[in-house]
């Protein structure tokens, strides 16, 4: 089986467009191996079996396997037995181990590509989890080569856009290069209906794509096999790493540390069909990446904020200084919500990079940087106001009133009419 598993390889790939040599290095063998194999005809001799107690329920087993490959082979047996069967789990047990590697050979030669021609990306959701001393909904951003099958697991707060962009990049870095296609489920974030429903990469993953060289695509409705490779990255991710941690304190650093490194522990057990593992056949695949721009798209959340008369800006409650000079003008934040890193720009130029406090603090932070100019405007402020208010007083006084006889108008009255 395993010769014949690694000729019916070999002519995919000649019908794929792979040389000789190409074959020869992605099976381990030699080129006139290859040329045998290429050549060779694989048939099966018909083998007479003795009647077994399973022969009534094989077709049934394997509908059960052909749906979940994982099925738990215990509850297997008891519905087997509850149906009949009087035989063995053992024999059971067997059987099921051979159907399901043939059925997971068949899925990996079915949906196999090329190297370098495809990756697939997911999101796997954990649910309310206490992270950083928080009660906080955790995610997973996935992304698996097609054919080395290597996956790149960043765990993150949300899955908005810039931080879907963000992991995108993280990945390729991961990897050193960029799979000519990557393919999407029902993503929100990377494909929109148009008008007339039909779904199109959304602007910024267009802008993504477009910068580093991939192509989006969605995976067929009602097909989600097409990315099976990612769905079962993400299972082996759920009932092996998370299963370790899940009961750790958790924090989002040391999971990402820690994920990383369960990848490295994995990478070198080999992959069920292939007889190969992650680390060879990505060995072969890296050469067939896209390379990376030299410089990252930045791809961080941006948002315009005043400076206000106290030369400070607002952002989800909390409130941070700015150089006085710039009261009343308007200034950009950029921010990556996976680390809460912030730059701030001021038409064009960079002023300062900063971690952001936790939404909500209500606190006020002030930058060694400003605190001279700051109090300085603020004296000068406090001066110009005392100023004002002196020269208020000065005009709205009150002018004195002279209190005079009474005889002193009469007076004025027989003047005033002297001159007439």
């Amino acid at each position: 089986m395993y010769k014949e598993q690694k000729i019916m390889d070999a002519k995919i790939m000649q019908a794929k467009g792979l040389r000789q040599r190409e074959i020869a290095e992605t099976l381990d063998v030699s080129e006139r191996t290859v040329r045998n194999y290429l050549k060779a005809s694989p048939a099966r001799k018909d083998r007479k079996k003795r009647a077994s107690k399973l022969d009534p329920y094989r077709k049934t087993i394997r509908a059960i396997i052909d749906e979940n490959p994982h099925y738990n082979i215990e509850l297997l047996f008891e519905k087997l037995v509850a149906s009949g069967y009087q035989g063995k789990i053992s024999i059971l047990r067997d059987y099921s181990a051979t159907v399901r590697k043939r059925i997971l050979s068949e899925a990996v030669i079915r949906f196999e590509t090329m190297p370098g021609q495809q990756a697939q990306v997911d999101w796997k959701e954990f649910g309310m989890q206490e992270v950083d001393g928080k009660q906080r909904k955790l995610y997973a951003f996935v992304m698996a080569l097609g054919y080395s099958r290597l996956p790149y697991v960043q765990f993150t707060l949300d899955m908005k856009t810039d931080t879907l962009r963000a992991c995108h990049i993280d990945a390729f870095k991961y990897f050193g290069g960029v799979p000519r296609e990557i393919l999407y489920d029902n993503m929100k974030t990377a494909f929109v209906p148009d008008s007339d429903g039909n779904f199109k990469a959304s602007r910024s993953l267009s802008e993504l794509a477009s910068y580093y060289g991939f192509i989006p695509k969605r995976c067929r409705v009602r097909r989600p096999q097409t990315k099976g490779k990612v769905e079962r990255s993400i299972g082996y991710l759920t009932g092996n790493f998370w299963e370790r941690v899940k009961t750790q304190d958790l924090s989002i650093t040391e999971l990402n540390q820690s994920v990383l490194q369960w990848i490295d522990d994995i990478k070198g057990k080999t992959i069920g069909g292939l007889n190969q593992s992650r680390t060879e056949r990505f060995k072969y695949e890296r050469d067939y990446l896209l390379s990376l721009p030299t410089v990252d798209l930045d791809v961080r959340f941006a948002t315009i904020c005043t400076v206000n008369r106290e030369s400070m800006i607002t952002w989800e409650t909390n409130r941070y200084s700015v150089t006085p000079d710039l009261i009343s003008d308007s200034v950009e934040l950029r921010i990556d919500r996976r680390t809460g890193e912030a730059e701030l720009l001021h038409a064009g130029r960079s002023l300062r990079t900063f971690v952001l406090e936790p939404a909500g603090c209500r606190k006020r932070l002030f930058f060694e940087e400003d605190k001279e100019a700051i109090q300085k405007r603020w004296r000068s402020d406090r001066d110009a106001r005392t100023q004002r208010e002196a020269r208020k007083a000065v005009h709205t006084a009150v002018p004195e009133v002279a209190i005079r006889n009474p005889s002193e108008y009469d007076l004025f009255a027989e003047t005033a009419g002297g001159v007439q």
